[in-house]
Formats: structure tokens, C-alpha cells, sequence
């Protein structure tokens, strides 16, 4: 219906010669990121013609051809709205002929009823505009993505590949970054206040499927929810070029690596439990695992067992760990 509903309002304005005089197109993205809860779902009007009707929180358009070269005023109406006269904010904005734009709406309708930002930006509802957007990757074996730093009341923030690279470098409320090119890979993002600060969020971002694609990944709702009218929740999501909004789950893991340095002959093999699933399978004598993930934030009931043990029933020795969001940890098991 929205697609349907832009893709009219384009083809009236572009057939409309005697009116204007279009020579060429844009391509304009909408993303829905305000999460005042009055604003969830709203109607968006372009020069007094409904183009987008009930267009709800965290969803986005495909990119659409509009006008350049001429002034559209864009509109923002609740979703209940029934003309352009029950218009909210209004924005003017002209494309320029064959650029590729995005456009993301954002912020709340009255700031002085939400949590100020920690830097002082202001969280009024408005559009952030970005140009030079792409609808595919530079190389049909990465992908290409800018990120958006949508939630109101975070802080200035980085976004960290768990293990592999700072993706988004001291980026505040209303930044939009450049573009970067990953594989498509499983990636643990982190999001930091500043480099070496403890973990805020993270958030498992599965880009394997997106090879040659593009996305704009957007940081969304409130780190507080309770001081915000108990709006959405802080989270990371991607809009990419035909629309579709990808969700990333958020995750609490840590890394933990264990060493069997035991001399006890009865510990020749030993079998580890955590939290009563077996980890280790006869884990022998001056052995080493590798990182492995486990959860973080919670209490982990670490026993050893005889290496012909057939449950955690026949645990010998329990340990009890809690490990932060993050962290690495070393286990080292020795003694008699």
C-alpha cells in the first residue's frame, strides 16, 4: 500500500508537465526512527498528496523516484490523519537530479517530555538527510553499509566488531557515517561510549545473506526507556535497499579458554559441565581449548568430572563463575 501509494504520487508529479518542468529524477529512502510513542505510526504528505499512510516505527520504504530540482514539502501527520491540514512538522527539501538519497525521521514531537541527550544535541523530531547513497555494494562480495546514530538519549558512541575492527568511530546522536565494506559474515557488534569503556550493548548482526547488498544500520529507541515515556528499547536494525528492515538480536556472550593442568593420574581425562551441558568431552592432561562463547551476565555452574561420566550428576568438583558481557576469560584447572 505505501509502495503503491508513493509510486502514484511520483508518476502524477513526473506526468504533470504543464505544472513543472522535470528533466530528471531522484532517489529519496525513508526511514521510520522516531520513537516518541505518539509518533509510531504517522502519515507523510509531499506537496499536499498523501505518500506515505500509516507508516509505522522501524520500517522503511524502497527507494523512489521523485522530483528534483523543485522545492517538496514534506509533511508529517498522525497516523489518524484524514488531510495534509492535520500536518505535524513540515520539512522542505530539494533532490538534486540523479542523486540517491536517505532519508531518516527521527527525534520526538515535544523534547521537553523525554530525556535531554548527554551532549547537548537537540531530539526534536526531524528528518536527517544523507546523499551519495548506494543501493548495492562497491563489490559483489562485501557489504556496504552507513551507520545512523538514531537514539535520542545515548551518548556519543563506537561500534566495535567483537574481534575484528572498530566499525563506527565517536559517533553522536544525528551522525551519519560513511560507508564500510565487510565480508558477509556472523559479526558480535558492541556498542561502547568510547574506546576501552565498558560494554553498553550487543547485538549479533548475521550479514551472511547480504553479499553485494547495501544497508543502512541505524541505532533505534532509548537506552532509558523509563525516562521516555517508556518508549521502545535501545536495539540496532538495517534497513536495506528494497525496504526490508532487518532486526539484530541483542546478545550478552563471553569468551572462556580452559586448561587441563591437573597432574592428578585420576584426572588424566576429565569431562566439564557448564550449567549442566556438557562442554568438554574427555578433556585430557595438558590440553587447551580454544575461546569458546559462552553467556555472559549470568551465574555459570562450571563441574568436573570423571571423563567416563555419563551426566553433570557425576560432577567430582563445581565451580561458579559470573563473566562480563565481552570479557575473556582464562580457566586453568590444577591441583590433586
Amino acid at each position: 500500500m505505501k509502495k503503491n501509494l508513493l509510486s502514484l504520487f511520483a508518476t502524477v508529479l513526473l506526468s504533470a508537465g504543464s505544472l513543472y518542468s522535470f528533466a530528471q529524477t531522484a532517489e529519496l529512502q525513508v526511514i521510520h526512527n522516531a520513537a516518541d510513542p505518539a509518533a509510531a505510526s504517522v502519515d507523510v504528505y509531499v506537496n499536499g498528496t498523501l505518500a506515505l499512510d500509516n507508516f509505522a516505527f522501524r520500517t522503511a520504504t524502497p527507494f523512489l523516484s521523485l522530483p528534483s530540482g523543485t522545492l517538496l514539502n514534506v509533511g508529517v501527520a498522525p497516523g489518524t490523519s484524514t488531510s495534509v491540514n492535520d500536518t505535524l512538522k513540515n520539512f522542505e527539501i530539494t533532490l538534486a537530479a540523479g542523486q540517491r538519497y536517505v532519508a531518516v525521521a527521527n527525534g520526538v514531537l515535544n523534547p521537553a517530555s523525554f530525556a535531554a541527550n548527554p551532549d547537548g544535541t537537540s531530539t526534536a523530531f526531524t528528518l536527517f538527510i544523507k546523499d551519495n547513497i548506494q543501493n548495492a555494494a562497491t563489490l559483489p562480495t562485501n557489504v556496504d553499509f552507513i551507520a545512523v546514530h538514531g537514539s535520542s538519549d545515548a551518548p556519543t558512541v563506537d561500534v566495535i566488531a567483537r574481534n575484528v575492527a572498530t566499525l563506527v568511530d565517536n559517533a553522536s546522536y544525528s551522525d551519519i557515517t560513511g560507508y564500510t565494506s565487510v565480508p558477509p559474515a556472523i559479526y558480535t557488534l558492541d556498542v561502547t561510549p568510547a574506546a576501552g569503556a565498558p560494554i553498553v550493548a550487543s547485538f549479533t548482526a548475521d550479514l551472511t545473506s547480504l553479499a553485494g547488498g547495501s544497508a543502512v544500520v541505524f541505532a533505534s529507541g532509548f537506552l532509558d526507556p523509563t525516562q521516555n515515556q517508556n518508549g521502545p528499547a535501545f536495539g540496532l536494525f538495517a534497513a536495506l535497499a528494497n525496504g526490508t528492515v532487518v532486526s539484530f538480536p541483542a546478545v550478552s556472550a563471553a569468551r572462556l579458554q580452559v586448561i587441563h593442568n591437573a597432574a592428578d593420574p585420576a584426572d588424566a581425562s576429565v569431562d566439564v559441565y557448564v550449567n549442566g551441558t556438557l562442554l568438554l568431552d574427555n578433556f585430557a592432561f595438558r590440553t587447551a581449548t580454544p575461546y569458546v562463547d559462552v553467556p555472559a551476565g549470568v551465574l555459570l555452574n562450571i563441574g568436573v568430572a570423571p571423563g567416563t561420566s555419563t551426566s553433570v550428576n557425576d560432577t567430582l568438583k563445581n565451580f561458579q563463575v559470573t563473566l562480563a558481557n565481552g570479557e575473556n576469560t582464562l580457566l586453568l584447572q590444577t591441583g590433586y
